[in-house]
């Protein structure tokens, strides 16, 4: 019975070995860029938020992460049209984010577009060759609360930037918190 348990331990340590990143072959995330995929979860919820002039609105938000697989994000404003599509993906380049912040209704499907993608990510910061910039930090603050592991998309070095805001902010467990506008206008989550 005792070999029966050492075996049984061996092909569970072989099999967690061969999970996503451990070795050059195998998928992965590169960079702080796992942080967004390191838990399981999935779930929707609407999300209160109000700008520095005090209007509130709230946006439907959405995460799905499979660890250590993939994450997906999305959120839409009831008040503002603003939409962000977020996915990360891993491959064994070190995975893909792309990001997309227009949306549009073709054929009666609601449709993103166009895709900022992100490659083989490394580090805790990229730019694309369009000057889109992402960056992942430790924590923010928002109000009196503090959220860790925070994805920082930035549109404002962007030769041509095709959303209608510089900047947002996700944490890979909570979602949404701050989205800055064009105008110096600032919209963050509410406790």
């Amino acid at each position: 019975m005792n070999k029966l348990m050492k075996l049984a331990s061996l092909l569970a340590a072989g099999m967690a070995l061969t999970s996503c990143g451990m070795f050059e072959d195998d998928d992965y995330v590169g960079g702080d860029f796992e942080k967004l995929v390191q838990k399981e979860q999935e779930w929707s919820d609407t999300v209160k938020v109000v700008d520095n002039w005090g209007i509130e609105d709230t946006y439907s938000e959405r995460i799905y992460s499979h660890k250590p697989e993939n994450f997906y994000f999305e959120t839409s404003g009831d008040l503002n049209e603003i939409n962000i599509d977020l996915r990360v993906e891993c491959d064994g380049d070190g995975g893909k984010m792309t990001v997309s912040c227009l949306r549009y209704l073709r054929d009666g499907i609601w449709h993103y577009g166009p895709d900022i993608v992100f490659k083989n990510l490394d580090g805790n910061k990229m730019t694309n060759s369009d000057g889109y910039t992402i960056r992942m930090l430790d924590s923010l603050t928002v109000g009196k609360k503090t959220y860790k592991d925070v994805l920082e998309f930035d549109a404002t070095g962007a030769d041509d930037n095709s959303c209608n805001f510089d900047k947002f902010y996700v944490a890979a467990r909570d979602g949404l918190l701050r989205i800055d506008l064009q105008d110096t206008i600032t919209i963050e989550r509410m406790p």
